[in-house]
């Protein structure tokens, strides 16, 4: 058995809708957005879409039969002008009516971005950070981001001029079938064959733009990446233009290749179209020139007819043509639906949690998690208990698991297998809203979104943002003095996307930020993950003590490789392959002589190496640290701020 199987659903990585059904759905929401007068407006597009044309073919035919009848010069010329007269007020009327349904569906796509932004924002993180996740928002954004040319707008634009070529068409052929059946068979076999050929080279082409997307996107990336300041740092320094080069010559040649089988295709069709309609025009003229000789039609309707069938084959033109465009945009719809029933997936319950804004208990019972297309678990068969007002560090190598292990915590990511719960509720029958209401994470990867400052702190609209909150989180985070010193203070747009005289922070500056942003929610859960690991052992001990002062009164969990985060924790946990090794105070770890204890002798060897400073024991749990000025003697030492946690 012969010929190319069909790809499954899972091949295609989106599902398929019904034609109609896309057209149905695309103008209720076009009139849902726009209004019901937008399709009065429409309708008479398409009327004068047809009339307007029509009679414009007929002028020289109704010249000929005025010329002809007989009538005094000057009347002729009168209805000669007010033919001509109506011509052009149609013309206006029409490109009226088509401008206003134009500017109807551009702002109509336009205001479908919201639509994409909210249905990416409420996806299930865990499924929209997956491959197939990201390969179904990149489908997505076709139909919306691509122009107006590309996706909905397209969509409804072809519809529109396939409805108007198939009105014209009908006319038309009512004016030709009372002439000759025959004729009309004619006209509609050949046009009947160039649109098979043409939906034929569309498939194909289909195909190419397909292969040419697929490299494209490793184009952009690389131009991106090229003109990006930040990495011209390395990419000069390792002389890396040549690598840049390369591919961009091999990826420039894949994209002419895919771009010429796409224009060959739509050449050929044109060709092999053109040569047809060639041959149905002169079956067609010699046909009505024999009637004109025979005296069965006089000039007028000789040129009456000639225009219909020349006009005819356009109508055909246009009609396929606009399929053609239906046809190829209804991809884009189809992936746009896919992407918005993937993300309108619910993966979490409806019920409120019990104490909201209040201490929580967090257990977790035989916890695995596994990211896709890996063959071991990320986190293996953990159960813990977090009590309520706890504060927790999570120590470990790179690659331990701690940060996977605290997006379960926070609802970022589902379990595998295992529960977790929230004061002895299933986290999984709770509104994920509600339920990530109560953490605020900071994460390692700190950065700025181009907004103002007041914006990045509160993540509210400037009129749902307390000012006094914002003030005194800023203050608290001890950023206010310098957000004092901006042009417009906290107002002032961070980066330079959208405002070209946006500022940029220090790296300790956006770690300041990130801890402004989580005083500001205020949320009974603090998770801190790895936040100052950019910074230097002495920033990074102050940051901690800012952390400290913040967490006082809050369940949290301090994530690092570095043990700066022990020294004000209740309990230590030493994560290793997904899991919990080691549990307990510094000192009783110490004791232990595993693998913590290997951990803090070897950070200890680099400190010394480094300062040439004893280490010195402190606090409840006997926290070390050292000195930056001398030997270190008591915790009031590492309290004012002299002393360095490791």
């Amino acid at each position: 058995m012969s010929g190319k199987r069909k790809k499954t659903k899972q091949e295609r990585n989106y599902n398929r809708y019904p034609l109609w059904e896309n057209l149905w759905i695309a103008h209720a929401w076009l009139v849902k957005d726009r209004g019901a007068g937008y399709m009065a407006v429409w309708g008479a597009d398409v009327c004068m879409s047809v009339l307007q044309p029509f009679l414009a073919m007929a002028l020289p035919s109704a010249v000929v039969y005025l010329l002809g009848s007989g009538w005094q010069p000057g009347l002729t010329f009168l209805c000669l002008a007010g033919y001509v007269l109506l011509l052009q007020a149609l013309q206006v009327i029409k490109g009226y009516l088509s401008g206003i349904c134009q500017t109807a569906r551009f702002l109509f796509r336009a205001g479908r971005g919201k639509e994409l932004f909210e249905a990416a924002l409420s996806a299930d993180f865990q499924e929209f950070e997956s491959t197939r996740g990201q390969d179904k928002v990149e489908s997505a954004r076709g139909n919306i981001f691509y122009g107006n040319d590309t996706g909905i707008e397209a969509f409804l634009r072809e519809f529109e001029k396939a409805v108007i070529a198939l009105v014209g068409l009908i006319v038309y052929s009512v004016i030709i079938g009372r002439m000759n059946y025959w004729l009309l068979l004619l006209l509609f076999a050949v046009t009947g064959v160039i649109m098979a050929v043409n939906v034929l080279a569309d498939r194909r082409t289909i195909k190419y733009d397909e292969e040419y997307v697929k490299v494209s996107r490793g184009y952009e990336y690389l131009k991106r990446e090229v003109l990006v300041p930040a990495n011209g740092k390395d990419m000069r320094l390792y002389r890396m233009w040549d690598w840049f080069r390369k591919e961009f010559r091999q990826m420039t040649e894949a994209l002419a290749y895919w771009s010429g089988r796409e224009r060959n295709c739509s050449i050929n069709a044109s060709i092999f179209g053109t040569f047809l309609t060639g041959a149905r025009d002169l079956l067609v003229y010699g046909y009505l020139i024999h009637q004109m000789v025979q005296g069965r039609i006089d000039m007028a309707a000789f040129l009456l007819y000639v225009g219909i069938v020349a006009n005819f084959g356009n109508w055909m033109n246009s009609l396929t043509q606009a399929l053609t465009g239906i046809v190829h945009n209804n991809r884009y719809m189809d992936r746009y639906r896919d992407f918005l029933e993937f993300a309108g997936k619910s993966f979490g319950g409806s019920r409120a949690v019990s104490n909201p804004g209040k201490l929580h208990e967090i257990r977790l019972e035989h916890v695995s998690f596994r990211y896709e297309g890996c063959r071991e678990d990320a986190v293996h068969d953990l159960t813990l208990t977090i009590k309520p007002g706890e504060k927790i560090a999570l120590v470990g190598m790179n690659g331990a698991g701690k940060s996977t292990l605290i997006k379960l915590i926070s609802g970022l990511y589902r379990p595998s297998s295992g529960k977790i719960y929230l004061d002895g509720q299933d986290v999984t029958l709770l509104s994920q809203g509600e339920y990530r209401k109560e953490f605020a994470v900071v994460f390692q990867e700190v950065f700025a979104f181009s907004f103002p400052l007041a914006d990045n702190v509160s993540c509210r609209a400037e009129e749902d943002t307390s000012r006094g909150k914002l003030e005194q989180s800023l203050k608290d985070a001890d950023l206010w003095d310098r957000v004092q010193e901006l042009p417009k203070k906290e107002e002032t747009s961070l980066n330079k996307d959208i405002d070209a005289s946006g500022i940029s922070l220090s790296g300790g500056e956006l770690q300041r930020l990130m801890l402004a942003r989580a005083l500001y929610k205020d949320a009974p859960v603090v998770i801190l993950d790895e936040p100052t690991a950019a910074l230097d052992p002495l920033a990074e001990s102050r940051m901690y003590d800012k952390y400290y002062e913040m967490t006082k009164e809050k369940t949290s969990i301090f994530i690092s490789h570095r043990l700066s985060s022990t020294k004000f924790c209740d309990r230590i946990l030493y994560m290793e392959k997904g899991e919990i090794t080691e549990e307990g105070g510094h000192r009783q770890l110490m004791e232990k002589q595993g693998a913590y204890a290997a951990m803090f002798h070897t950070q200890a060897q680099y400190y010394r190496k480094q300062e040439q400073f004893p280490i010195v024991e402190c606090g409840a749990e006997g926290a070390p640290f050292i000195g930056s000025e001398g030997i270190a003697s008591d915790k009031t030492y590492y309290e004012e701020g002299r002393g360095d946690i490791l």
